[in-house]
């Protein structure tokens, strides 16, 4: 009987299986409900029990053995499941974070048990399962020629622009005007270019309140702030302060449930953020954005940062659907069909990609793509891009993805 014919009869196994399907479910369930939100435990849970299903069938290895016997079926479930829990543990350390939450991921109670269940596969021998290199050469071509057009998309400074015309210098009727209709496009005494961060400039933003999908909000005021408040009215029963504030939720409550949002027919592509920061407040699925009394702390950022998001999200974009990473194809035909509901786009699915998940799925295949984390690397690969013609940094991408050698996955 094949191996892995036994070891699918093995309890432990099926009870694993059975585990990871229910917390998939929980997390899809909980990620399409609440636009997005990511329950910390759930996932961690998810991903120790990856590791858990490849460990179990590590064991059954014969570690004396310089080649042990393994089916392909088996060596299928350990590659998918190894791969699984690297790349969702690597999108959790990937998420917008705030700075003042740096460290919540590696102080969560279930991250001690995850990186102890990844040391010991690796102990095992299952680094070689997440190798998964492409070396096709026409595909490394397509991969090189994309990162070198992304590149020279977003080469030119994008913070040296001048003002058309300065507001305050216009004649008295048409100051009038432009402050009235175009009080934002065009307000008056503005900055002397450049107007971007360069590095060693960047700043710590806080702010009181936070902006959230309101399907978000509902949940935080009914599961966060309502269970605390009412604990703090059972300490102090007689405190009016708590039972208005009660009250004050409990309506808050009430008016957000009774908001509903319709999806437009035909949606306006129109770049990133367009409508969410500053036009109508809504997320990019036409979810309404409310704010809610939570301290965050974020980066400013800088030139740099902001370019390497532009060229990974192109990247991404002129990569989807062309047959360059699997992982990245499904997810593109997901977003071009009705399936995808208000997620996806039958005009322009690229555009509704999630662009961070498909950079690391490219990047797996193609570990060159590191540079584009890496800050010294970004500068060098700038560098070259703009000082020399488009065919020589081709060639010299080219070379850079061909002799970039696959490195196991670390966590911090």
């Amino acid at each position: 009987m094949d191996s892995f014919l036994q070891e699918k009869q093995d309890e432990r196994l099926r009870a694993l299986l059975r585990r990871e399907t229910l917390l998939q479910s929980r997390v899809d369930r909980e990620d399409l409900r609440y636009s997005g939100l990511k329950d910390l435990d759930s996932l961690l849970e998810l991903i120790a029990v990856r590791f858990e299903i490849a460990n179990h069938l590590m064991a059954h290895l014969d570690p004396t053995r310089s080649t042990p016997e393994i089916s392909s079926a088996t060596a299928g479930v350990i590659r998918e499941k190894s791969i699984a829990a690297v790349n969702l543990l690597e999108e959790l350390h990937s998420l917008g974070i705030s700075e003042d939450q740096k460290n919540i991921i590696a102080e969560a109670k279930g991250y001690v048990e995850v990186r102890d269940l990844f040391q010991a596969f690796i102990l095992r021998g299952g680094g070689v399962f997440l190798q998964t290199k492409a070396d096709d050469a026409a595909k490394l071509k397509k991969v090189s020629r994309a990162l070198n057009e992304a590149l020279r998309k977003f080469i030119a400074p994008d913070d040296r622009y001048a003002p058309a015309f300065k507001t305050e210098q216009l004649p008295g009727f048409l100051r009038y005007l432009v402050n009235f209709f175009l009080p934002v496009l065009a307000p008056e005494r503005q900055a002397e270019p450049p107007y971007g961060i360069e590095e060693g400039e960047q700043f710590l933003l806080s702010s009181q309140r936070m902006t959230m999908p309101l399907s978000q909000a509902i949940y935080y005021l009914e599961n966060e702030v309502l269970p605390r408040l009412e604990r703090d009215l059972n300490e102090n029963p007689g405190s009016r302060v708590i039972q208005h504030r009660i009250v004050q939720v409990q309506e808050r409550l009430r008016e957000y449930r009774s908001i509903t949002f319709r999806t437009r027919a035909t949606p306006i592509n129109l770049e990133r953020g367009f409508y969410t920061d500053w036009l109508s407040r809504y997320t990019a699925e036409g979810e309404l954005l409310v704010t809610v009394p939570i301290a965050v702390q974020f980066g400013s950022g800088t030139n740099l940062d902001r370019l390497r998001e532009m060229v990974q999200t192109e990247l991404v974009r002129r990569l989807a659907g062309r047959g360059i990473c699997p992982a990245l194809d499904r997810d593109y035909r997901f977003r071009k069909s009705l399936e995808s509901g208000r997620r996806g786009s039958s005009r322009l699915p690229s555009f509704k990609i999630d662009a961070r998940r498909g950079f690391r799925e490219i990047k797996r295949l193609y570990p060159a793509l590191n540079c584009l984390e890496d800050k010294n690397a970004l500068r060098k690969l700038v560098s070259l891009v703009s000082g020399t013609g488009r065919k020589r940094s081709l060639k010299t991408i080219e070379a850079m993805m061909r002799s970039e050698s696959k490195t196991y996955p670390r966590l911090p």
